[in-house]
């Protein structure tokens, strides 16, 4: 592809994954409020350990035989015939694996009430197979906009049903998981209609060139779920489901959340960095985004931490207290949840995914020893305990993985984050005196508005203040992806020194021809 047809199809995909994750998340926010006041934390707690088949599924089919399908430099029908097999296989297998282990393993670690769930969930596998070479297909022509699209769609449908079923029927945990098994389906049926996949079929070499590097990718996927997800298995076989449902509760407010807006970067990350020309863009490229990503999140999170205690029982209820103090300290490990962003994309499309297995390993093996060693001793000292061991993961990654494969080292990186720390800094002297002031005063929501509203304000300004350069790289983005009036765009996306920067384009994204896959 051309290098202006690759940029601009990049900042087409910015904007069409940011605005349909935010028509997304808005109804997913409604939706979790309702489902938090109908479901009990007992039942989120035995929810949250059936739900972490999900992203598993698509880890496991996406990752294990079709990835190698947007990370090669070519690709024939013969290569996307055996992804087809392999994936319906691979799914098949393993929702059948995850079904045929209920009585074995999920039961007695779990109890009867998780296990059930876990068996209701065990289809999602071969859902997810469905639809893993049609995905695959978009990402290689860096099809953003129908991918969005469908995304959207499912996640719409996704928040719907358990809301539906939860309110109506009174399912509780089992409308979360029926819920999440729903947005599967749709997702994989409309991306069968979006990019229809050949018929399955065997090639010995090309069979060997898919399973080489997916085998090795999959398995890192596979390593990464665990490790997001191995502390509610961990606190489920240790604690009373509706502790774990409070610690689930804080890590989604604190590191979970910021995960769907980090999406927006995972999900161009791979296709993108696939695509460029080599190392020293995608270093570029990364270390970029790291900046912009930053000064989005951290306020969000910087926030979180000096209102929560006004926000998360006003919003959530104060059968939620509990889980205020817990959240705040997790979205210390959001923020550097949020700095890891990508990683794991950059090794893939430098074709180095055995390196990445190996130290996601490590890192599963020390966070499941950390989590373990304290978690008879209370929410508190666990949310410490992994913002301690989501720092040591930071430094892990940049010293023996972007260091050495892309020249990306902490001390590159520190000045990027600079700039975001700073405006929180800013943003919690303003909201914090704010808060105690107003809240016994004005009640929660006046006392939300108004200091929420002061502390981004004063965020945004020490931020300009701080770094021209990182608000340069907001404020364009901005105009180039928020469909914003002609004139403001063309303010925002002024050049440093004021120069004129080009009138930013209309919200339609632009044509890209695609040579066949």
């Amino acid at each position: 592809m051309p290098q202006n047809s690759f940029k601009e199809a990049t900042i087409s995909g910015v904007r069409w994954v940011m605005l349909t994750r935010a028509v997304s998340e808005v109804l997913a926010l409604g939706c979790i409020v309702l489902l938090a006041r109908h479901v009990s934390p007992a039942d989120f707690g035995h929810a949250a350990v059936a739900v972490i088949f999900v992203p598993l599924a698509g880890i496991l089919t996406f990752e294990g035989f079709a990835s190698a399908l947007v990370q090669r430099d070519s690709v024939d029908e013969t290569h996307r015939r055996v992804a087809m097999m392999m994936s319906l296989l691979g799914g098949l297998v393993l929702s059948l694996l995850v079904l045929g282990l209920v009585p074995l393993v999920w039961r007695p670690v779990f109890g009867a009430r998780t296990a059930e769930l876990i068996a209701l969930v065990s289809p999602v596998f071969f859902f997810a197979s469905l639809g893993t070479v049609s995905r695959a297909t978009l990402w290689r022509r860096l099809d953003f906009r129908r991918m969005s699209l469908i995304d959207m769609r499912a996640t719409i449908l996704g928040n719907i049903v358990p809301v539906v079923l939860a309110i109506g029927l009174g399912l509780g945990a089992t409308a979360i998981v029926i819920g999440a098994l729903a947005q599967v389906l749709l997702t994989s049926l409309l991306l069968l209609v979006a990019a229809p996949p050949p018929l399955p079929g065997w090639h010995g070499r090309s069979q060997r060139e898919i399973g080489g590097f997916g085998l090795a990718a999959a398995l890192a996927g596979l390593v990464d779920v665990m490790f997001r997800n191995v502390d509610y298995a961990i606190l489920a076989a240790q604690l009373p489901a509706a502790q774990v449902g409070i610690y689930w509760r804080a890590f989604n407010l604190g590191v979970v959340y910021q995960d769907k807006l980090s999406s927006v970067m995972m999900q161009l990350a791979f296709p993108v960095y696939s695509r460029t020309e080599g190392r020293e863009e995608i270093r570029e490229l990364h270390e970029r985004a790291a900046r912009v990503h930053a000064a989005v999140i951290f306020p969000l999170l910087a926030s979180l931490i000096v209102l929560g205690p006004v926000l998360i029982p006003f919003v959530l209820g104060g059968e939620w207290i509990p889980a205020v103090r817990p959240a705040q300290i997790l979205a210390v490990a959001g923020m550097v949840a949020a700095v890891l962003t990508g990683y794991p994309q950059v090794m893939l499309a430098v074709g180095q995914p055995r390196r990445l297995l190996k130290f996601n390993v490590a890192m599963l093996l020390g966070y499941a020893a950390i989590v373990a060693a304290v978690a008879q001793q209370g929410l508190i000292t666990i949310a410490i305990a992994v913002v301690v061991a989501y720092l040591a993961i930071l430094l892990g990654v940049y010293r023996f993985m972007l260091q050495r494969e892309v020249g990306i080292s902490v001390a590159r990186l520190v000045p990027e984050l600079g700039p975001a720390i700073a405006g929180c800094l800013a943003l919690a002297a303003i909201d914090e005196p704010l808060r105690r002031l107003l809240d016994p005063a004005i009640g929660a929501a006046p006392t939300l508005a108004v200091a929420g509203s002061a502390g981004l304000l004063a965020y945004c300004l020490t931020l300009r203040l701080v770094s021209r350069a990182t608000w340069n790289d907001l404020t364009g983005l901005a105009a180039r992806v928020l469909p914003l009036p002609s004139g403001l765009a063309r303010m925002l996306s002024a050049r440093k020194g004021g120069e004129p920067a080009a009138p930013a384009p209309q919200p339609q994204p632009t044509a890209v021809a695609h040579p066949p896959v």
